[in-house]
């Protein structure tokens, strides 16, 4: 009886070793060829996707005062009362992100208690994209040190 189940194994193997090499039961491989598509252009692409589309989307804004660059050592030793000094003086502009890229600068002011940015240059898309892609628009900064007051 072993020698009977180690013979029907051995076929059951040979028929699915068959069903796999060849699909849907027939003998003939197929030839493969690349897949074509055709040029996509800018102009059309544009015209199918109004941004009116995106208007109820929401995205995150944020504004950077400014950044600083230290080791981990430093940083580990703030405290309350520590003060970091950032790169940006403050007569510069803060830049306006939106989704971690600089979309427009401004001024910082007050309204009644809150905080808010009043617009005074719009990035071109150009210069969104070139920071975005070089990884933000503050990659080359000098050290700054911490200062304890």
């Amino acid at each position: 009886m072993n020698s009977t189940t180690t013979a029907e194994a051995a076929q059951q193997e040979t028929t699915l070793a068959d069903q796999i090499s060849s699909p849907a039961g027939s003998a003939a491989v197929s030839e493969a060829h690349p897949v074509e598509f055709p040029q996509a252009s800018r102009a059309r692409a544009a015209a199918a996707l109004p941004l009116e589309r995106f208007a109820d989307v929401n995205i995150e804004i944020s504004v950077e005062i400014g950044r600083v660059t230290m080791p981990i050592g430093e940083l580990l030793q703030l405290g309350e009362g520590a003060v970091v000094e950032l790169n940006r003086s403050v007569s510069e502009p803060v830049d306006v992100m939106a989704q971690g890229v600089r979309i427009a600068s401004g001024e910082v002011v007050v309204i009644e208690d809150r905080f808010a940015v009043l617009i005074t240059e719009i990035a071109s898309a150009e210069e969104s994209r070139e920071k975005s892609v070089r990884g933000g628009s503050h990659d080359r900064f000098s050290s700054t040190r911490r200062s304890d007051h």
